[in-house]
């Protein structure tokens, strides 16, 4: 069974459980408020696929919002900056190596540069917190999907600015400029403190993306790179939140039905 049948199973049993116990007789602990949610979020990405063939284990940071209803329905936003070290494809720049096994400067001294990996993602997404303590709703298991953006291209950061084959100009015939519709699923554990002072998710992420690279043209390889490439990527993520409560507590009211 694939990973990502696996997850709608996991999905639809959690999405299915409330209603099975809607008929028990209502608990006035049972409550949930509603909160909006500032996070500040890292991700530890390993990708597969044919991203796999570019790029090793590489770091997302990032800054958004989670509304998270008083039924625990949650609706978010974020935006992320991704870097990594790791390149695979290590034969980009093999035709500008001398025979001394280097790229040169303009002095003819080894060029001072770093190649690295740099993109964003944008993503809107929505799931729901599934409680099972009854004295704190806000805090459970969370699951949610989303849609969104996907961008990255290997980086050439040039220390001194003498290594003209690496220049802007130049760069863009190798550094794989690819970008596309992206998807995400996440699995894992989201904690509401009651005290308000203790605020985190953390869990597994699932990314695909259908990329497309806007360079059209690898100068290593002599040719244009035509069709689309299947990006995905399975990550660690933890989020640290920032609460604003927008109800209050009531215990007389049962709100989580």
């Amino acid at each position: 069974m694939s990973m990502a049948r696996k997850f709608l199973i996991i999905v639809l049993l959690m999405v299915w459980k409330p209603f099975l116990g809607s008929a028990q007789t209502p608990d006035k602990y049972m409550f949930s408020n509603k909160i909006f949610n500032l996070q500040f979020l890292y991700n530890y990405h390993r990708p597969a696929g044919d991203y796999a063939k570019t790029y090793g284990n590489y770091s997302g940071v990032g800054f958004g919002g989670m509304l998270k209803t008083k039924k625990n329905w949650t609706f978010s936003g974020e935006a992320n900056f991704l870097f990594g070290s790791d390149i695979r494809a290590t034969d980009i720049l093999n035709q500008l190596v001398t025979s001394g096994g280097y790229i040169s400067s303009t002095s003819g001294n080894p060029g001072n540069y770093i190649v690295n990996m740099r993109g964003y993602s944008f993503y809107l997404q929505g799931g729901r917190v599934f409680g099972w303590n009854k004295k704190n709703m806000n805090s459970g298991i969370l699951v949610k999907g989303g849609v969104g953006f996907l961008q990255h291209k290997i980086g050439f950061i040039l220390k001194e600015n003498n290594v003209p084959q690496l220049n802007e100009n130049y760069a863009r015939g190798y550094d794989r400029l690819s970008n596309g519709i992206s998807t995400n699923q996440f699995i894992g554990y989201n904690h509401q403190s009651i005290n308000r002072l203790i605020n985190f998710y953390v869990g597994v992420e699932f990314m695909q993306a259908q990329t497309v690279n806007r360079r059209g043209f690898n100068y290593h390889e002599m040719e244009f790179d035509k069709g689309s490439k299947f990006d995905q990527s399975v990550s660690f993520r933890f989020g640290w939140m920032i609460p604003i409560y927008l109800n209050t507590r009531d215990e007389n009211e049962f709100q989580f039905k």
